[in-house]
């Protein structure tokens, strides 16, 4: 190792005070230490390698050009048993063949050419509101991304199979996203805590326990029970799918269940599950956050929610009709939700685990070091965004020089 590799500074508290207050406000925590210590700093939590988080576009870069040797994709800070084979997991080559393996049947399938029946989902959700009535923003949109994932996921539009994946897809995501957990994850280790999940949800399946919605008493028992279920309504479906071929079906799962090595065979059950699952966790946690914050936004400033409106309305009057497709074309639509998405991601950064020492901009980070490119802090950055920074402004997407991929990710 390089004598001049170290780590930036950072605060001086306990590791489970540090985990604690990220659990608590993870924002606010973030912001304090960068105000305080600057571009760059280390944080260091239970169970985990020091964290350091950049900022600076510059060390962004250098972040985002780190090669596949230097780094170890299986012990990204993600809590949340998803399986321990699954694409986002997997390194080098072997992530490489993956991607290969499970992207191209999916992008053969035109999955975007659904947005006339999430257009439909959407509209019947609004129907059934009431005018006057409250409701919870991040549960409407979660209920409408949840609908939206049974049909894209699994091809289901309606019915009583549709209702029993629903449910069990809502209860499995709150149990294994709340607080609680949130918090048990920060304290144990991300990588570890998952590792602890998946061997339970493994022990419980060998042994033919499916899972019966038993709570149980430890924190974490409510949510591998649920996994267990869900993933044997998926294995059941994964095996219908490939004993009964369907050309009309082009759902993910159905898809993905007929994907093959380039040995000519299919994927394991528990490797679809494993996929399947990753995109029903990073399509409704990132779409029900992104929406509801946009959303947020919009009723806190009136003046942009009317020029939205109107020039919707415009678009709809000039082609006759609505087209799912054309309408996310608008471009004054899009820089709200630019804007939506630089002031509140849906991720507050983007980890890597260092296994080699690494460049990081005019840093030299050793091994054993995770590195976080944090997106919330450089859309924040008044060196970048100019002194309106905080402010939510639209306009700012549709004026001049756009950010580079390094300011805004």
């Amino acid at each position: 190792m390089n004598d001049h590799a170290q780590l930036p500074p950072g605060p001086k508290e306990f590791k489970f005070r540090q985990a604690l207050k990220m659990g608590l406000s993870i924002y606010d925590y973030l912001q304090q230490c960068a105000d305080e210590f600057g571009d760059a700093f280390t944080l260091n939590l239970p169970g985990m390698e020091p964290m350091v988080w950049v900022s600076r576009p510059d060390m962004v870069k250098s972040f985002f050009s780190l090669k596949p040797d230097q780094i170890d994709q299986s012990k990204l800070a993600i809590p949340i048993d998803v399986g321990d084979n699954q694409t986002g997991f997997i390194n080098n080559e072997e992530h490489a063949h993956s991607r290969k393996v499970i992207i191209p049947p999916l992008v053969s399938k035109r999955l975007h050419d659904r947005a006339q029946v999430m257009h439909e989902i959407v509209t019947e959700h609004i129907d059934a509101m009431q005018p006057g009535a409250e409701f919870d923003i991040p549960r409407l949109v979660g209920d409408i991304t949840l609908d939206i994932a049974c049909y894209t996921l699994l091809g289901l539009r309606s019915g009583e199979k549709r209702d029993q994946y629903r449910d069990l897809m809502l209860a499995w995501i709150q149990a294994s996203t709340n607080n609680t957990m949130f918090l048990l994850g920060n304290m144990v280790g991300p990588s570890k805590w998952r590792n602890r999940l998946h061997k339970a949800y493994l022990k419980k399946t060998r042994k033919g326990d499916f899972g019966h919605g038993k709570k149980g008493i430890l924190p974490w028992s409510y949510s591998v029970e649920l996994k267990a279920q869900l993933a044997d309504m998926m294995r059941r479906d994964i095996r219908e799918a490939r004993e009964n071929p369907d050309a009309q079906r082009n759902d993910v799962m159905y898809t993905v269940s007929h994907a093959r090595y380039e040995d000519g065979e299919l994927l394991p059950e528990e490797r679809v599950i494993s996929e399947a699952m990753a995109m029903l966790i990073g399509g409704h946690e990132t779409s029900a956050a992104t929406s509801a914050w946009y959303m947020l936004w919009l009723l806190k400033r009136p003046h942009v929610y009317k020029k939205m409106h109107d020039t919707v309305l415009q678009s709809l009057a000039e082609e006759g009709r609505f087209d799912p497709m054309k309408i996310t074309e608008i471009p004054y639509l899009n820089a709200c939700l630019s804007e939506s998405q630089r002031l509140t991601p849906s991720a507050v950064g983007t980890m890597r685990c260092l296994i080699k020492e690494a460049k990081i901009g005019p840093l030299t980070i050793p091994p054993n070091t995770n590195v976080l490119a944090a997106a919330y802090l450089t859309h924040r950055r008044k060196d970048v965004w100019g002194d309106d920074a905080l402010e939510f402004r639209p306009e700012r997407w549709l004026q001049g020089k756009l950010p580079s991929p390094f300011e805004y990710y």
